[in-house]
């Protein structure tokens, strides 16, 4: 397995996504007192900002997600066990997985809300833009959760590339089919391999200037 194009992208999109965390860390501070709480409406507003830079590198994932994550599931047991559980490599497709699950449902229920519109309505338009703030706001968590482990998919197809022959064959074919094999409300396949133990994960500042809801 070579790190194609596919995962070129999604590295850049790891990147824009860290971007607009440090950007959110880079100005929460001064929008909140000493005790963490928001100053003014400058707070929220900014809030908005950084949900809606976040959902929008997540979005692409919902349709091309799986098409990365399952290869890199099947190819598992072929890698040094040593290095999976190392890196948590088990513990993050699952991880993943959910991430998607979560994201596919609020962008369904935003859907609905969208499809439910009266074109010209007078009301339409400030409907649809509280609707866009609240989709953005669900999808955090689930945005944040695939930023913070979608590197796993890079770092397994690295460790891929020096299988060869009928192995990377049958890898390529597992990616092709992928998106028809299984869609993020599936969830992992009974066949995923044995869980690793659960990395630590980054703690989220008490004060609400932070990175947490």
């Amino acid at each position: 397995m070579t790190v194609d194009e596919s995962f070129i992208r999604l590295a850049a999109s790891i990147e824009a996504g860290e971007r607009v965390l440090a950007d959110w860390d880079a100005v929460s501070d001064g929008l909140c007192d000493a005790e963490g709480w928001p100053l003014d409406d400058r707070y929220g507003l900014r809030q908005q900002q950084r949900d809606a830079d976040m959902w929008a590198q997540f979005t692409p994932y919902l349709t091309e997600g799986t098409a990365l994550i399952v290869p890199a599931e099947e190819v598992l047991p072929l890698l040094d066990e040593g290095q999976r559980l190392q890196r948590h490599w088990d513990y993050r497709v699952r991880t993943l997985w959910k991430a998607l699950a979560g994201g596919q449902r609020v962008h369904d229920e935003w859907l609905t809300a969208e499809n439910a519109l009266v074109p010209g309505h007078p009301r339409t338009g400030e409907v649809r833009a509280r609707a866009l703030i609240e989709r953005n706001a669900e999808g955090w968590h689930y945005a944040l959760t695939w930023n913070e482990n979608a590197g796993a998919l890079v770092e397994i197809a690295r460790a891929a590339e020096p299988l060869a022959g009928p192995v990377l064959q049958t890898f390529r074919s597992l990616r092709a089919g992928a998106a028809l094999a299984r869609s993020p409300q599936t969830g992992p396949s009974a066949s995923a391999p044995a869980s690793s133990p659960a990395p630590s994960t980054r703690a989220a500042p008490d004060r609400r200037g932070g990175r947490g809801r």
